[in-house]
């Protein structure tokens, strides 16, 4: 299977490629699913990027600099960090009551990571608590959030209690500007969906909403027709 990431123009498989994936592609395509994201453009000058960023982000982000986070970047993550970050994301699944990371996905985040093709990065506090973990495909200059989970707040100190508030946010503004100094031209913030929570905190960090297509296009009608009874049967 071949697999192609933010396309911007019709893309050229291998004719003997069966099933081709898509991820955030830009070309329009009735065969794959529609949806919406938001695109951050890195080549901005920072204080336009600052600016764009809603006024509570602003807020956050001047109390967050006042706080002793330690950001650790994994650019060449080890198997053992992507364990410790699914067991991580794992229990904040468990709470949210969202899909965790299962075999299937976590071969997919390996297999991504083989190929140079993530950075997972994470924010402890001052006592060295982890409060944050972000997971993101890179690919060609491009950037789009995979995953991403944070610490059980009620489990946290009394003195961790604002730190933890600030986290994920700070740790999102810091990995755009890392991008953007690595020559990164674009940012995915994924998928918005119809939670207006999840909605309203990815349209703060400002951006241009656009529609992306993903999904799998089968070559072969067989092919095809194998996956669609595989799926039935599910």
């Amino acid at each position: 299977m071949q697999h192609f990431y933010f396309l911007e123009k019709p893309a050229n498989f291998r004719k003997s490629m069966k099933v081709v994936g898509y991820t955030h592609s830009l070309v329009p395509s009735r065969k794959l699913v529609k949806s919406e994201t938001i695109h951050i453009y890195l080549q901005e000058h920072e204080l336009s990027l600052y600016l764009a960023l809603s006024e509570g982000n602003r807020k956050i982000l001047r109390r967050a600099q006042k706080e002793s986070y330690q950001v650790i970047l994994y650019k060449e993550p080890s198997i053992e960090n992507l364990k410790a970050f699914q067991q991580f994301y794992n229990q904040f699944a468990k709470r949210k009551k969202i899909e965790a990371i299962g075999k299937s996905q976590m071969e997919t985040i390996l297999l991504l990571n083989e190929q140079g093709a993530l950075l997972l990065s994470e924010i402890q506090s001052f006592c060295g608590q982890t409060l944050c973990y972000r997971l993101d495909i890179v690919h060609e200059k491009k950037a789009m959030s995979y995953f991403e989970a944070t610490c059980h707040a009620t489990a946290l100190p009394a003195q961790l209690k604002r730190p933890f508030r600030y986290a994920n946010r700070f740790l999102i503004w810091h990995n755009l500007l890392h991008l953007k100094e690595q020559g990164f031209v674009l940012y995915d913030m994924g998928e918005l969906t119809d939670n207006r929570n999840v909605r309203a905190f990815k349209l703060s960090f400002g951006g241009q909403v656009v529609h992306v297509y993903s999904g799998y296009i089968i070559q072969s009608k067989i092919r095809a027709l194998l996956l669609g009874v595989q799926k039935w049967r599910k």
